[in-house]
């Protein structure tokens, strides 16, 4: 099965009168969680959805008092803290004092981890690989990096073999597993004040490769913008980067732009999961109004894909304060914003009709459907030959349009042919016109051609 989303021009050939637009995921106010000890710099929730017991789960990081304020700016640990939701909006702090591990005397009753002394961590990931450590939340103490574990997201332990070898890396840490590579691989800063993106990776957590940067601010971004973070999410055969803009003082002089500034969420890609690409150098998640929270960080990290309600799910930490504006303010809170399924990017038509065609495709199976939006225009697909020219019967005169709002719709032709018809018959382009319409993705049992003639074979196109 192949997936083609708008990211960039890669799968297409020809453009006609369109425009690509990035999507904008939209705040939705009422799913906020608010905790009075939630602060913005160390709030990072993990979000999933429990299919057993249908029911939304979230882990979110609060700032617990850590003894005396020294440095001043970090008078805080972090902590994990649980909750529940039977929709992912409406959120209520649930008490596992007779679950949780080791936490006996905290007076929190939805704490689920937090050791004595500073500790300051990231978003917990979920690993689908590892059932009995399911949870992990890597977190840094003491300038050394370790791991804690839980099954269930409420019993954790630390992971005593696990230390993340002698690089000082700037947390908050996180992680994800790379299919491509079969190995995890680790997102961190190289060390406080170096902020870009590096990768480290490992296959058994105990022997880790050297940090390697991946993306690092280019001339196109703004004056001395620096990285925080990149959370990464596998999205189908895509790997999507949360990537955390810190929007520094420019005439703060030291490396370490400490004096605060606004953190939002721009946007990633890559095939590999190692070799990123810029999607813009625009906000993908902006920062909302003053006085909101969000209004002033907003840390993107978990990305949940709703097949049920056709959406995709952004949870963030969202604080009022700027990046360590004021730690003393209880001003940072669960936030969640969402975006049509496959609505990182669309094409639509630039007044009126406009049209796209893909390279040309070997079609192996029967499946083929569009993610379109034409509530008052119409969408219709033809296939073309190599040569060039319509396929008879599958023209756009022969297409049935379509009007309306369908993320998975089947074209078809009045002549009666089906794409099964095309099965090891060839190569062709998939070609479709937009009036005032707009296309999200393409999806079909098909391979991409990426070579030059009929001499060359055809690669495997999964993205």
């Amino acid at each position: 099965m192949g997936t083609i989303l708008f990211f960039d021009d890669w799968s297409l050939c020809h453009m006609e009168n369109v425009k690509r637009v990035m999507g904008k995921p939209k705040w939705i106010k009422e799913a906020t969680l608010e905790d009075s000890l939630t602060e913005g710099t160390w709030n990072f929730p993990c979000v999933w959805h429990d299919e057993a017991e249908q029911k939304w789960k979230a882990i979110y990081c609060a700032a617990l008092p850590d003894g005396p304020k020294t440095p001043a700016y970090y008078p805080r640990s972090q902590a994990l803290m649980y909750a529940e939701s039977d929709d992912g909006y409406a959120w209520k702090k649930v008490d596992v004092t007779k679950e949780r591990i080791g936490l006996g005397d905290s007076p929190y009753k939805n704490q689920v981890f937090g050791v004595k002394g500073h500790i300051d961590g990231a978003p917990v990931v979920i690993d689908e690989y590892d059932p009995q450590r399911r949870f992990k939340y890597l977190f840094a103490r003491d300038g050394r990096q370790g791991m804690a574990a839980s099954p269930d997201g409420i019993r954790w332990e630390i992971v005593k073999d696990v230390e993340i070898g002698d690089y000082t890396l700037d947390s908050p840490i996180t992680y994800f597993y790379n299919h491509y590579r079969k190995s995890y691989c680790i997102s961190r800063r190289l060390h406080c004040g170096d902020r870009r993106v590096a990768f480290m990776e490992t296959t058994d957590w105990k022997n880790f490769s050297k940090p390697e940067v991946i993306i690092h601010p280019d001339p196109e971004d703004l004056p001395l913008i620096q990285f925080y973070g990149m959370p990464v999410y596998r999205y189908e055969s895509l790997y999507i980067g949360l990537l955390w803009r810190l929007h520094c003082h420019p005439t703060e002089q030291w490396l370490f732009k400490g004096a605060g500034g606004a953190i939002d969420c721009a946007l990633a890609y890559s095939l590999d999961g190692w070799h990123f690409n810029r999607a813009t150098h625009n906000a993908f998640i902006e920062c909302n109004e003053r006085g909101e929270h969000g209004g002033g960080c907003v840390y993107t990290g978990c990305m949940v894909t709703d097949e049920k309600n056709g959406l995709i799910r952004f949870y963030s930490g969202g604080s009022k304060a700027e990046h360590f504006q004021d730690q003393e303010l209880n001003d940072a809170a669960l936030m969640l914003h969402t975006l049509r399924l496959d609505g990182f990017f669309r094409i639509e038509s630039y007044v009126m009709r406009g049209r796209i065609m893909t390279r040309t495709v070997s079609f192996a199976g029967a499946g083929l459907k569009l993610n379109v939006r034409a509530p008052h225009g119409q969408v219709r697909v033809q296939m073309m030959g190599e040569d060039d020219k319509p396929v008879e019967g599958f023209t756009f005169e022969d297409c049935i349009p379509f009007i309306g709002d369908e993320l998975y719709w089947q074209p078809v032709w009045k002549s009666g042919k089906t794409v099964d018809m095309l099965i090891n018959k060839g190569r062709y382009h998939i070609d479709i016109e937009l009036v005032n319409a707009e296309i999200y993705a393409i999806r079909g049992d098909f391979q991409m051609d990426f070579g030059w003639g009929g001499n060359v074979a055809p690669l495997k196109y999964e993205v």
